[in-house]
């Protein structure tokens, strides 16, 4: 996919794990009509990797720029909208 970016979020355990992946493919399941089925099949491999000396995972997040921007904002306006 050209211009392919990456984003990390650190992940507390295995339940949060569950709850931002399923976040993210809710997201992309949203976005699917604009995206290209190569786009699509590419950002649902979403790599999470495990740090044994730091006892953290992370997960990476890749896409357009545009995509993630708003990957970014639908997290974040969902977490505002449950503080509410």
């Amino acid at each position: 996919m050209e211009n392919e970016k990456l984003i990390s979020m650190p992940i507390k355990d295995l339940a949060q794990l569950k709850i931002v992946l399923a976040t993210w493919y809710s997201f992309l399941k949203d976005q699917a009509g604009s995206l290209s089925k190569e786009a699509f099949a590419s950002s649902l491999k979403t790599p999470v990797l495990y740090d044994l000396e730091k006892d953290q995972i992370e997960v990476l997040f890749t896409g357009s720029q545009e995509l993630l921007k708003q990957f970014s904002d639908y997290v974040f306006q969902t977490t505002d909208d449950e503080k509410k």
